[in-house]
């Protein structure tokens, strides 16, 4: 009976406990349900989608890793979201191209994150994943224009509400970023190692049995959080050096293409590390870290690092390499026309190379009639080419006659008519009177080119004989009504071709044709002309066809010369060092090192080398100086400079003109084999 008794007891027990557990259940299912109940808002669910803040749009302070946010007026459905129905497009060389970032739908909001891709996101979101590391963690490009559109139907790729319905207007909006960074990881970075070791890893591994590291192999540096590559500098806060002869071992860094973490690089040995041939063995390599080195937000290294000495592999026949290298923390060797040429070299920034500010030019106006142009006779009259209307229009200016098949008009103008060097961003064109009258022309194309000759000939080809013209716009160019031509910035009777996709780069020395070919419009335009009467000795200067389609061998050609306003900025600027002389009389040269090895808001750098063959030095008897006369010339190939004794070096850099960004350099180096 006891036992029976104890079994009842147990049993009513266990009943209480189960009861007891789905009271204590239902209150917590009751709560998630209230909890649920708070967030879920059913006067908001039942609201048409619209979009009511895009946070960063306009901005153009935007960090290169900020997240961007969108607001709505309901719910969004998540699986709606894509970059379909989100886009978000970055400003590149050839046009808009999808930025990378990952979007998440969480309630009203949308966010998009930039420092992952989409997949990266998603399969960190994946049971038992193992991505925690995201894969983009620079973010969107510095100084960067990007274009935001969320689509509306009648698209079939659109955001929805939670009760699918559509979103009901389109959005377009745009923003631009700047060059810093919220900081990702608070404090300062550190040096972890190759996969949390403390030490340097090489690719491939260290030798077991020996120790040795191949003459060729990579070193890895693996950091605490991402790094600002610009500031792992081959020449100063990553110092790889031959401690034997106490010779720096030349080599650029990279980001280890197999860990898109930002956090792991590889020390790349330009040429290896050589061989210590007089005594038949390796080298012992020391690796120094400098704080110097920064995170993302620039902090930097919490403390400078120096590793335990490693030897490298003895191989017959191997040499070693020095380098030609230059720090800028001085002007001794800058050859003085940097500075005519906007070259700013230890002058604006200490230890830096700077390219000149994208400096604005005066226009420059061309109206032969009247400038002093050594001819009396030029006198004023007036065309309608290339400006034509498709049809006699109803009103407009005299001289309109119907020119269904449109026209295109090649324009030569010699440098003294575009003045100095620069890049010509826009074009305006002379009407000859104060009135405008409203035309729209369906297709435009606007060209540029150098030439080498002073007469036009009906052979396109032939008159911009110094490389491939380039189109500087095409689409639909309307032409407002107006009765005052000289509204502010339009001083001087001048009216602006289409923007310019890109600027013509004049080089200050060559003939430059403009080339317009133009769809006639529902106007005219007449423009003003310098015509000049027969007899007189002028070089061509003009060749029409009126059919914009037609092979140029239809052009009637003419000494007429057209009213033009040319605006310009310094766009590329050089700076070229003096002659270095290398310790080696036949060396062989590898690719150049600039650091940093990218730079930021679309600014090109190029370098150029120049070999000289050395001749006997007047002021210093028995030594001798370079001799360019019977040099290589500027050479983007280090190879074709192998040889010289001597060697120069020239950066040109690319200025960005919409957002003012120019080249930042802090060392140069070239290696070279004995």
């Amino acid at each position: 009976m006891r036992s029976n008794s104890l079994r009842f007891v147990a049993g009513l027990r266990l009943v209480a406990g189960l009861a007891v557990t789905a009271v204590v259940f239902g209150a917590f299912a009751h709560q998630a349900e209230a909890k649920r109940g708070r967030r879920y808002d059913p006067k908001l669910a039942r609201r048409p989608l619209v979009m009511t803040s895009f946070v960063q749009n306009g901005r153009t302070d935007v960090r290169r890793n900020e997240k961007l946010t969108f607001k709505f007026s309901t719910y969004v459905r998540r699986g709606s979201v894509s970059h379909r129905s989100l886009r978000i497009a970055a400003s590149g060389p050839t046009g808009f191209r999808d930025a990378t970032g990952a979007l998440r739908a969480r309630g009203v909001k949308v966010t998009f994150d930039p420092t992952r891709s989409q997949r990266n996101f998603d399969d960190s979101k994946k049971k038992n994943s193992l991505v925690t590391e995201k894969d983009n963690p620079t973010g969107f490009g510095a100084f960067t224009d990007h274009k935001v559109v969320i689509p509306a139907p009648p698209e079939l790729e659109v955001l929805k509400d939670l009760r699918r319905r559509r979103i009901l207007q389109t959005f377009s909006g745009s923003f631009r970023t700047n060059a810093d960074y919220d900081d990702p990881v608070p404090g300062q970075p550190s040096f972890v190692g190759d996969a949390g070791t403390g030490q340097l890893g090489f690719v491939p591994r260290q030798g077991g049995a020996t120790g040795l590291v191949d003459e060729d192999a990579q070193i890895v540096l693996e950091f605490s959080e991402p790094i600002d590559i610009a500031t792992l500098d081959p020449s100063s806060s990553v110092i790889v050096k031959r401690i034997t002869i106490g010779e720096r071992v030349p080599g650029f860094i990279k980001l280890d293409p197999n860990e898109p973490t930002g956090r792991r690089f590889l020390f790349v040995p330009s040429l290896g590390f050589g061989s210590d041939e007089a005594n038949v063995a390796g080298w012992d390599i020391e690796v120094t870290l400098s704080t110097e080195i920064t995170d993302l937000a620039g902090n930097p290294l919490k403390r400078p690092k120096v590793f335990p000495i490693f030897r490298t592999k003895y191989v017959p026949g191997k040499p070693s390499s020095s380098i030609l290298g230059e720090s800028f923390e001085d002007q001794v060797q800058m050859d003085a026309i940097s500075v005519l040429e906007g070259g700013e070299w230890n002058t604006t920034e200490a230890g830096f190379l700077i390219g000149g500010v994208p400096t604005t030019y005066p226009n420059v106006d061309v109206q032969y009639t009247q400038a002093s142009t050594g001819v009396t006779a030029l006198v004023r009259t007036r065309v309608v080419e290339p400006l034509v209307a498709e049809s006699v229009p109803s009103t407009g200016g005299g001289g309109c006659t119907a020119v269904p098949k449109g026209s295109r008009t090649q324009m030569l103008y010699i440098p003294a008519d575009v003045g100095i060097a620069a890049a010509v961003t826009a074009v305006g064109w002379g009407p000859s009177s104060n009135a405008l009258f409203a035309a729209t022309h369906p297709e435009v194309e606007v060209r540029m080119g150098h030439t080498s000759v002073q007469a036009l000939g009906s052979d396109w080809d032939a008159n911009v004989n110094l490389g491939t013209p380039q189109l500087l716009y095409e689409g639909e160019y309307s032409i407002p009504q107006a009765l005052n031509i000289n509204p502010p910035g339009l001083a001087g009777g001048f009216w602006d071709w289409p923007v310019f996709a890109s600027p013509f780069e004049f080089n200050g020395i060559n003939n430059v044709v403009f080339d317009a070919k133009v769809a006639g419009g529902n106007n005219c335009q007449i423009l003003r002309i310098a015509f000049i009467p027969a007899g007189v000795s002028f070089p061509i200067r003009r060749a029409v066809s009126r059919d914009k389609d037609q092979p140029s061998a239809s052009f009637a050609t003419d000494a007429v010369v057209y009213d033009i306003r040319f605006k310009k900025r310094r766009r590329t600027t050089r700076a070229t060092s003096l002659f270095y002389e290398l310790a080696s009389d036949f060396p062989i040269l590898a690719a150049p090192i600039v650091s940093p090895s990218t730079q930021v808001g679309g600014v090109q750098v190029v370098f150029e080398l120049e070999g000289a063959p050395g001749k006997p030095d007047p002021f210093n008897p028995g030594g001798f100086v370079a001799d360019p006369s019977r040099g290589t010339g500027w050479v983007t190939d280090p190879s074709l400079a192998d040889g010289f004794r001597f060697v120069r070096f020239r950066i040109t850099m690319v200025a960005n003109l919409t957002t003012n960004q120019t080249a930042r350099i802090s060392s140069v180096q070239v290696p070279y084999q004995f």
